[in-house]
């Protein structure tokens, strides 16, 4: 359980510029919903890249690792207790 927590959480810090990236795109399209058009990802990149750098890209990463990290532990560590009970 260890060690899918400890995966979980890397992979949960290296893809959270992909995620905040995918979240501006999706909420640009909402906000434009009177009849403008949304925004693609490479657009939302830019732009986001554009307003603060590489630190826009990583924000929320905290949160994001420890949820993630949290998530794939108890996922791993339920799977190997069930593994283990059935065995």
């Amino acid at each position: 359980a260890f060690c899918g927590g400890a995966a979980g959480a890397v992979a949960g810090a290296i893809t959270t510029p992909l995620d905040v990236v995918k979240t501006r795109a999706m909420l640009s399209s909402c906000s434009d919903s009177r009849g403008g058009a949304s925004i693609g990802l490479c657009q939302a990149l830019s732009k986001l890249y554009a307003e603060g750098g590489t630190k826009a890209l990583f924000h929320g990463v905290g949160p994001r690792t420890a949820y993630v990290g949290a998530s794939c532990a108890l996922s791993f560590g339920a799977f190997e207790w069930s593994k283990a009970a059935l065995l």
